[in-house]
């Protein structure tokens, strides 16, 4: 543990001092401010923009920095040598995006709160699933890729996909705070077995997340060169 701690404080630092992810972190609340305040009429509008499109993007672009550490140093190569468990190193990437991205969207979620009110956090747990199915697609094109930037294309071709998900994918769509029905769902107003397929959806994303991060684990273990 005080080996991860360790390893922790230098990616933290590397993050806090690189320029790029300086302006991603101030742009993100400002956005979530000027669509609050130029959707302030349109609740579902604003959850749907910033937790499915914005909150999305930014999620990937962490899971990108978080990787490209290791895969894009070749330093991958070496660490798949050393007597540790290799699903370790999947695991240790893997949790400190998401420190990165759960500690930045909860204050920026708080941020909201009082001008949004209290759906703002019931549309951040309805998304969970989403940053789940995501990010599992983006740590397995990682590995499989051995680059950061085959999790970066993978993570660009869902969220675009997610744009127009209505259209697309129809029910599963990883973009559904937008749709009455859902916003409904979300406000207790229509009961959870009358559209069983909202579940549906969820648990589909779930389980992209989960079988990609174990199948980028069964990847790391077989790799041997």
């Amino acid at each position: 543990m005080n080996g991860f701690a360790i390893r922790l404080r230098l990616w933290l630092k590397l993050w806090f001092r690189s320029f790029p992810a300086v302006i991603l972190m101030v742009l993100f609340p400002v956005a979530a401010y000027v669509s609050c305040i130029w959707l302030s009429y349109r609740i579902d509008s604003l959850t749907g923009m910033f937790y499915e499109k914005a909150a999305v993007l930014l999620y990937v672009f962490i899971l990108q920095w978080c990787f490209s550490i290791d895969f894009d140093s070749k330093f991958i190569g070496q660490l798949i040598t050393y007597p540790i468990a290799r699903w370790k190193l999947i695991a240790e990437r893997a949790l400190l995006s998401l420190i990165l991205f759960a500690g930045l969207l909860c204050l920026v979620t708080i941020g909201l709160t009082p001008i949004a009110g209290g759906l703002v956090w019931k549309s951040l747990l309805f998304t969970i699933p989403v940053y789940i199915g995501i990010g599992g697609a983006v740590v397995l094109a990682v590995v499989v890729g051995k680059h950061s930037l085959g999790g970066l294309f993978a993570g660009l071709v869902l969220w675009i996909l997610s744009l127009n998900g209505g259209a697309l994918l129809q029910h599963a769509s990883p973009a559904l705070l937008e749709l009455q029905i859902v916003y409904a769902y979300l406000n207790g107003s229509l009961l959870a077995g009358t559209e069983p397929w909202i579940l549906y959806n969820r648990l589909f994303y779930i389980g992209l997340g989960l079988l990609s991060t174990v199948l980028a684990i069964v990847y790391v273990n077989r790799k041997t060169d």
